[in-house]
């Protein structure tokens, strides 16, 4: 466990100084919802504001969570820092979960802070009917946040082609994610697709806290997010074994 607090902290305070946090963190949060509030201001109600508010959220997250949590062993590798990273006395699992855990709560602070004032200089009205589940579905994103960012972290590492995958990633599951289009617009075919996103379960639950919560949505947030766990410690294995055989992390 200290190793997992020590790795999380160590990344805080390397995501600090990224300009592209804080890009994510801020710059998109805000066009995203100055986009999809102020045009209709004086219309939006209560209940669509929490459905974009949280839509923002999940979606700046998202591409918050590409170029940092999942980007975390690929900047290493390309810094040529991976190896240290993972050949500690720590496992090499706890460390890069420490890195993830530590890059996506950043993310996900930076975007609340940044749409909640938003929210209060724009005179938005929320509505949130259990604010208690509302902060229980915020926890689930971060925990949602860490197994997808293991997951497709450790899978673009085991490509040369990382960099353009991380691009490639970022809008097609954004639009299938039901976060900025709602999954009802959207062809049943594009929706079908979109429900293997555990993005999309995620909008789903923290829309229903303005009324009554659906359950079902975080149970499916959270066991699409296991299995992406599971992918993601399959990954990690098959990268350090492959490691081992190539005799360097940094072509893995």
């Amino acid at each position: 466990m200290h190793a997992l607090i020590a790795s999380a902290r160590i990344q805080v305070a390397i995501v600090l100084t990224r300009a592209t946090n804080l890009a994510t963190g801020v710059v998109v949060p805000l066009m995203l919802m100055s986009l999809l509030t102020l045009p209709r201001l004086h219309d939006l109600d209560p209940a669509t504001a929490t459905a974009v508010f949280t839509g923002v959220l999940l979606a700046s997250f998202w591409g918050a969570s590409l170029w940092s949590g999942a980007g975390i062993l690929r900047r290493e590798r390309d810094m040529g820092t991976l190896a240290p990273s993972v050949t500690g006395r720590p496992s090499a699992l706890t460390v890069l979960l420490g890195k993830t855990l530590g890059g996506v709560v950043f993310d996900i602070g930076l975007i609340v802070v940044t749409n909640v004032l938003f929210v209060l200089a724009a005179g938005i009205r929320l509505r949130i009917a259990h604010p208690l589940v509302f902060v229980l579905g915020v926890i689930a994103v971060v925990v949602c946040g860490v197994a997808s960012s293991l997951m497709i972290g450790a899978l673009l590492i085991l490509s040369r082609y990382a960099f353009q995958l991380t691009t490639a990633l970022g809008t097609p599951v954004m639009l299938l994610g039901g976060t900025i289009i709602p999954h009802d617009v959207l062809p049943r075919w594009a929706a079908a697709i979109g429900n293997v996103i555990n993005l999309a379960w995620l909008q789903r639950f923290m829309v229903s806290t303005a009324t009554t919560p659906d359950w079902g949505a975080l149970f499916g947030a959270l066991a699409l997010s296991a299995a992406y766990a599971a992918v993601g410690v399959v990954a990690v294995r098959v990268m350090l074994r492959r490691a081992r055989k190539e005799g360097t992390l940094e072509l893995a």
